[in-house]
């Protein structure tokens, strides 16, 4: 299987790390990525040479897996376009609950997979990864959890690789779950510099993190995905066991002085509030408290 993979960060490195050597796996790169990641991709010490393609070097995918954050997909899009050809499925792995409406509105909805991945820890820090875990578990289905002859294809070649992957009966529910997880966690982390080891001793942060999954639970209803107590213990046991010092992608961004995700996670309830007349007062305020730390970290 020919794939190609938009983002060099803690995701994309280590899924296509697992993929290499079981398809043609490559990296779609600008020429300033190009030049910076011609020495290698350092994952966990030990370099590895990716292949490299610039949209003028595209070639037709059967797979496109796009593990760039929110605020990049607009020219991540872009960059891709010349790869995506009649028969090329798209898989997002981006956190957030957007990014497969984009990805349709840019390619059309047959293209598009809805997907995300679960179980990864890992920190990313200019051209160097380093992955507490395996290569985490990719959740993907179509978009009607219908599973289709394309869902079946990249399911064998994932076992031909060792990706550990899912393909759930209700992807929209799953995909909601994690968009729960990534709220109630990342930018709680990022607050608070937080890794996985102070969050699973910490059981006052717990305490906010069950307050702040009401708010998704309630807004999640209006939007057609139902999540229950069981959904929010499982989320809170799921990254508890993370007993590492591993960081979340908000805090490792945050520490880098980097933009985050921070609009896409607590951000996009307090949208979805207002849209729905639904009281968020929690994720109204860790937006705003992590955007003042942002002011007084100058990032």
């Amino acid at each position: 299987m020919k794939v190609r993979v938009v983002g060099a960060g803690a995701v994309g490195t280590v899924v296509a790390l697992q993929l290499m050597g079981h398809g043609d796996i490559g990296f779609i790169v600008d020429e300033e990525r190009r030049e910076r990641y011609s020495q290698g991709l350092v994952i966990n010490g030990r370099s590895y040479a990716f292949p490299l393609y610039t949209p003028a070097e595209a070639d037709e995918a059967d797979l496109v897996i796009f593990a760039v954050k929110n605020m990049q997909l607009h020219d991540a899009i872009e960059e891709a376009r010349p790869f995506i050809g009649e028969s090329t499925a798209v898989m997002p792995l981006l956190n957030g609950i957007d990014a497969e409406g984009e990805l349709e509105a840019a390619y059309g909805p047959g293209k598009v997979l809805y997907a995300f991945i679960t179980d990864l820890s890992s920190n990313h820090q200019g051209n160097e990864t380093t992955c507490f875990s395996g290569s985490g578990t990719i959740v993907f289905n179509e978009k009607d959890s219908r599973r289709s002859s394309r869902v079946d294809r990249i399911a064998a070649f994932f076992d031909e690789a060792g990706q550990r992957y899912t393909v759930p009966e209700d992807i929209i529910h799953d995909k909601w779950w994690k968009f729960m997880l990534n709220t109630c966690f990342n930018t709680l982390s990022a607050i608070l510099l937080a890794d996985y080891a102070s969050i699973s001793a910490n059981r006052d942060f717990i305490r906010l993190v069950r307050l702040i999954a009401r708010e998704v639970q309630a807004v999640g209803l209006r939007e057609g995905a139902v999540l229950s107590q069981e959904d929010v213990e499982e989320m809170i046991r799921r990254v508890t066991v993370l007993s590492d010092h591993g960081k979340t992608s908000m805090l490792q961004d945050v520490l880098a002085h980097r933009e985050t995700e921070n609009r896409y996670f607590a951000g996009a309830v307090s949208r979805l509030g207002r849209k729905h007349s639904v009281p968020t007062p929690y994720c109204d305020f860790i937006q705003i408290m992590l955007e003042a730390k942002r002011y007084v970290l100058n990032i």
